[in-house]
């Protein structure tokens, strides 16, 4: 009901934290917006799971009704919380970006406004080699979780492709729901929808060759290396990869002529 809880944006200290905050809605009610339980994307089997601990955890400090709606979202963060602002340095000269916002994307975006207008039209900025994405940590603790990350992701790459088939068929895999299938040698993203027809694409992330693994609360294929998200079908929805899945080639069937 409207009027019950003063506007304002609220966390806690938690890690991962909760934050809520109030939308109008009608004339007598606002959606509660409370968001939390976080995890590194593509590395938890519990997604659905989180959204009830998060119900629950609001349902105990405030008076809300019915849920209006579920999602998830993806929160790139650097070491040091500040954005990576300036040239992608894997790319030309030309090439651009504004990433790693760390929760704070509205700072970060007028930040990156103002000095990216500055980079393009090579002025000088202040805060060039703050924001630079090429930085690295300059603290002891933000070395020790860069070696911490970077070890996590050689785990992911060891286990995903060293793993085999999740399930043995197509058949076995419950409508609307998807799974990694060894075809040879070849790791698919087998996706079956609610008609029982499987898709498969292959489930390396187009990115830098994860192995993608089925989310069942968004119903998405998730890298669990860097983050990439794709649809159930495959496509891009969420970078840093820029194209979708690969599509499994088929062997050309061949016909036997006699003369």
């Amino acid at each position: 009901a409207r009027g019950l809880l003063p506007h304002a944006l609220y966390w806690d200290t938690l890690d991962p934290y909760h934050y809520v905050r109030l939308e109008p809605l009608t004339e007598d009610s606002e959606l509660l917006i409370v968001g939390g339980e976080d995890h590194k994307a593509g590395q938890v089997k519990d997604e659905a799971d989180r959204w009830r601990r998060l119900e629950a955890w609001a349902r105990e400090r405030f008076p809300i009704q019915a849920v209006e709606s579920r999602w998830s979202g993806m929160v790139m963060e650097t070491l040091d919380g500040l954005a990576f602002i300036g040239r992608n340095p894997l790319d030309k000269e030309n090439v651009f970006l504004a990433t790693g916002d760390s929760g704070m994307g509205m700072t970060h975006g007028a930040i990156a406004g103002m000095l990216l207008s500055d980079l393009i039209l090579e002025r000088e900025n202040p805060w060039t080699r703050l924001y630079d994405p090429s930085r690295k940590p300059v603290r002891g603790m933000a070395w020790k979780e860069f070696l911490s990350e970077n070890a996590n992701v050689a785990l992911q790459y060891a286990a995903d492709w060293l793993g085999g088939s999740q399930v043995e068929a197509c058949e076995d895999i419950p409508r609307g729901e998807g799974a990694v299938v060894m075809r040879g040698v070849q790791k698919t993203a087998v996706y079956r929808d609610d008609q029982e027809v499987c898709h498969e694409r292959s489930a390396v992330c187009p990115h830098l060759g994860c192995i993608v693994h089925w989310n069942n609360g968004e119903q998405t294929w998730d890298c669990p290396c860097h983050g990439s998200r794709f649809d159930a079908l495959g496509q891009v929805i969420n970078g840093p990869a820029n194209s979708p899945l690969e599509k499994i080639s088929q062997p050309e069937e061949t016909e036997a002529r006699f003369e």
